[in-house]
C-alpha cells in the first residue's frame, strides 16, 4: 500500500527544507532565498538556491531541482521511501502502520540494494588499494604506466587492480570482503564473486584485470568493468580470455541504461555542448585526461535508446570517436539511426584504420576533433563500396541497407540532400531512393509524381546488421546482403498528440525569444524532449543567444517530419504570446506541466513494465518496479499539490 499523500504532506510541513539542506551545504541569504555551492556538480561561484517558501531548491548550475525529498534521495543516494522515513523520523512523523506490509517488503528491497552499494563500494576500495600499494599490484601498475594513465585521473575514475591467481591466490576480494564482515551473496549477485559447482568454494570473478568501477553521477559504485592485462590473456588451457569483463546485470546495474564514464562527463557535455562516444574504457580515460571530459562509452553492448535518450538531455551533438576498423564502421551504423531518432546532430571524428583515441597523439587527435564531419555522409561513403553498383541486386541491398539511416534524418531539406547522395553513390535515380524512404526527401522533383517502392518490405532491424554488412576490407563486391530492412517497412509516422507542457513552453520561445537566456538557465532543453519539439526550441534558443535573426516559421518547421507539419502550425504557431503581461510566469508554469507530463508518461511506463513482468512471473523485478512507480506517483502527486497551491 502507497504511503497516504497527507503523511507526505505533512512531513513536507514539518521539515524545515534550509536546515536539511544546510546540513550539507553551506547556505547564505540571499534576498528571500538562500544560495550556495552546488552539491551534485563542481562550481566555483554559487548557482544553487533554496526557496524556505515554497521548499524546493534549484541549481541554475547543472538543472538539479526538486523538493526537500527528492535532496535526500539524490545526496544519500537512497529511494523514495528511505527518504521519507528519514524526515519522518526527524520530525517525529511515523508511518502509518496499515502500509506496514507493503513498506516491509519495500524496505526490505531498499536495504538488499544498500547492502548492494556498500559491498560495490567496499570492492572497489579493495581493487583501487591493491592497485596503488603492494607487491600484488605490481603488475597493474605497470600496465596503467604502459598505457599513459596517470595518478590525477586514476583517483578521477577510482581505477583498481584485480590481481592474478599466480599474484595473490584466487580470494583475494573474498577474503577482504568477509574481513569487512560483507555479506558474500551479495557480492555472488553482483558478480563480484562466483562459486566453484566442484566444490562449492568461493573465488575471485575478476583476476588479472586493470578494474574499472561503473559509477553513476551521484559518485556510488553501480559494478565494474574489467581489462585484462596482456600477460594473463592467455588461460593455462590455451584459451583466450575476453579482453573486457564486466559486471553481470542486477539490482544496481542496468547496462541498457548506463554510459561509462557519465559521472564526469556530464556537466562537460553541457558547457562544451557536444558528447564524445568513444568504444572502450580506456578510451574515455584516456580522452579525460587529455582534456576531452565530454567523453563516454556504452560498456560492452551496442549503444541502446535509453543511452541515447540520456545524451540528449546534456547535448545536442555527439562526435563518434571509433576505430577506423571494420568494427568501428558497423558500431557506427548501429549507433546513428538510434542517435538521429532522439535528434541528435550526429559528428564523426574519422580515425585512420587500425588507430583508436588512445593510440594517437595528442595533436593528431585534436586535428580529428576539431572540425568533426557530417556522421551520416561518412557512414554513407563508408558502406557503399565501388561493388555496390555492379549489378541491379547489389544497388538493392545497398539501398535496403541506407534506407533506416534516411529515415532517420529530420528535416525535409536535409533528408533531401541525403537522398540526393544516396542515388549519386548507388548511381540510381534520385526517385527512387525517395520513393524508398517513403517521400522523406526534398527539392521540386519530390512533388512529382510518386512511384510504388521498387523493393518489397520486411521490419527494419537497425540495432541487428547482418555481419556481412561491411564485408573485407578491399572487397569490390557488394557489401549488402538480401536480408537487409526494406523501404515499404518506412511507412509515415503516425501523428500523436504534444505534450501539453512541452507545447506550451515551444509555443511561448517561438513568440519570445527573449526569454532564451531564462529559458537556457531554466534547462528548457532537459525538459523539452519530445522530438517534434526539441529541434524548433534548440533552434530558436541558439539563434537568441547568438544574436542571430529568428527563423521563421517556415525554416522552424524543416528541422521535423513533415508529416507533423499541419499539426505544429496549428499548436505551436500564432499563441499570441507577445501581449501576455507575465511571460515569466507562462514559462515556470510549462515547466511544471512539463514535469508533471513526464511523471504522468514515468507512471505509465511502469505499469506496463509491470504487468510484463507479472505475466513472466518475474516477482523480483515486479517489487522493484512496485516500489519505482510508487516513487513516480508519488512525486506526481507532490508536484499537482504544489501546482494546486500556487
Amino acid at each position: 500500500m502507497a504511503i497516504p499523500e497527507q503523511i507526505i504532506e505533512r512531513i513536507r510541513e514539518s521539515v524545515d527544507i534550509v536546515d536539511v539542506i544546510g546540513g550539507h551545504v553551506g547556505l547564505k541569504r540571499s534576498g528571500k532565498q538562500y544560495k550556495g555551492l552546488c552539491p551534485f556538480h563542481d562550481e566555483k561561484t554559487p548557482s544553487f538556491y533554496v526557496d524556505p517558501v515554497r521548499r524546493s531548491f534549484k541549481c541554475f548550475g547543472c538543472g538539479a531541482w526538486g523538493d526537500v525529498f527528492d535532496f535526500v534521495q539524490k545526496i544519500e543516494g537512497v529511494g523514495f521511501l528511505s527518504a521519507v522515513r528519514t524526515l519522518g523520523a526527524r520530525v517525529g512523523v511515523a508511518l502509518p502502520d496499515q502500509s506496514e506490509g507493503d513498506l516491509r517488503r519495500a524496505e526490505a528491497r531498499e536495504r538488499e540494494r544498500e547492502q548492494a552499494y556498500q559491498v560495490n563500494a567496499a570492492a572497489a576500495e579493495v581493487y583501487r588499494e591493491l592497485l596503488l600499494s603492494g607487491e600484488h599490484g605490481a603488475a597493474g601498475r605497470e600496465y596503467q604506466a604502459q598505457r599513459g594513465i596517470d595518478e590525477e585521473i586514476g583517483e578521477s575514475f577510482r581505477i583498481g587492480y584485480a590481481p592474478a591467481p599466480e599474484e595473490a591466490g584466487w580470494d583475494t576480494l573474498v577474503r577482504e570482503l568477509e574481513r569487512r564482515d560483507l555479506p558474500i551473496a551479495v557480492a555472488e549477485s553482483l558478480g563480484l564473486v562466483a562459486r566453484s559447482e566442484r566444490s562449492g568454494r568461493v573465488f575471485d570473478r575478476f583476476r588479472g584485470r586493470l578494474m574499472f568501477p561503473i559509477i553513476q553521477p551521484g559518485g556510488r559504485v553501480l559494478g565494474f568493468s574489467g581489462r585484462v592485462l596482456p600477460r594473463f590473456a592467455e588461460g593455462a588451457d590455451g584459451q583466450k580470455a575476453p579482453k573486457y569483463v564486466n559486471s553481470p546485470e542486477s539490482v544496481l546495474y542496468k547496462k541498457s541504461r548506463t554510459l561509462f564514464g557519465m559521472h564526469a562527463a556530464g556537466s562537460a557535455m553541457r558547457a562544451k555542448e557536444r558528447g564524445i562516444l568513444v568504444e572502450g574504457q580506456i578510451d574515455v580515460v584516456s580522452m579525460h585526461q587529455r582534456g576531452y571530459t565530454e567523453t563516454v562509452a556504452p560498456l560492452g553492448t551496442a549503444l541502446t535508446k535509453p543511452q541515447c535518450e540520456m545524451l540528449a538531455r546534456f547535448t545536442n551533438q555527439i562526435v563518434l570517436c571509433f576505430d577506423g576498423d571494420r568494427a568501428g564502421v558497423k558500431a557506427a551504423y548501429a549507433a546513428m539511426p538510434l542517435l538521429l531518432e532522439v535528434g541528435m546532430d550526429v559528428r564523426v571524428a574519422a580515425l585512420p584504420d587500425g588507430e583508436d583515441p588512445d593510440s594517437l597523439e595528442a595533436e593528431q587527435l585534436a586535428n580529428f576533433l576539431r572540425a568533426p564531419g557530417s556522421g551520416i555522409e561518412w557512414l554513407m561513403r563508408r558502406m557503399v563500396a565501388k561493388g555496390a553498383r555492379q549489378s541491379i541486386e547489389s544497388r538493392a541491398r545497398a539501398l535496403r541497407a541506407l534506407v533506416p539511416l534516411l529515415r532517420a534524418v529530420r528535416g525535409r531539406d536535409a533528408r533531401g540532400d541525403y537522398c540526393n547522395l544516396a542515388a549519386e553513390l548507388l548511381d540510381v535515380p534520385a526517385r527512387r531512393v525517395w520513393s524508398a524512404v517513403g517521400g522523406g526527401g526534398g527539392g521540386a522533383s519530390s512533388h512529382g509524381p510518386q512511384v510504388e517502392p521498387e523493393i518489397q518490405a520486411d521490419p527494419p532491424p537497425w540495432m541487428s546488421p547482418p555481419p556481412e554488412l561491411l564485408g573485407q576490407h578491399g572487397a569490390e563486391d557488394s557489401q549488402f546482403p538480401a536480408g537487409m530492412p526494406h523501404s515499404a517497412a518506412m511507412r509515415p509516422v503516425p501523428v500523436q498528440p504534444l505534450p501539453s507542457g512541452q507545447a506550451s513552453v515551444t509555443a511561448l520561445l517561438v513568440d519570445r525569444p527573449d526569454l532564451a537566456r531564462v529559458a537556457e538557465r531554466e534547462g528548457v532543453l532537459e525538459r523539452v524532449t519530445d522530438q517534434r519539439l526539441r529541434p524548433i526550441v534548440a533552434r530558436v534558443i541558439r539563434a537568441a543567444l547568438q544574436g542571430e535573426k529568428i527563423p521563421s516559421e517556415g525554416e522552424l518547421l524543416e528541422l521535423v517530419d513533415p508529416t507533423q507539419h499541419r499539426m505544429l502550425h496549428a499548436e505551436i504557431f500564432g499563441h499570441g504570446y507577445l501581449e501576455v503581461e507575465d511571460p515569466h510566469a507562462v514559462l515556470e508554469h510549462g515547466l511544471i506541466l512539463c514535469e508533471r507530463d513526464q511523471l504522468t508518461h514515468e507512471v505509465h511506463t511502469l505499469e506496463q513494465r509491470i504487468r510484463e513482468a507479472r505475466a513472466s512471473g518475474d516477482e523480483d523485478a515486479v517489487r522493484d518496479l512496485t516500489v519505482e512507480r510508487m516513487d513516480a506517483s508519488h512525486r506526481k502527486l507532490r508536484l499537482e499539490a504544489a501546482m494546486r497551491r500556487h
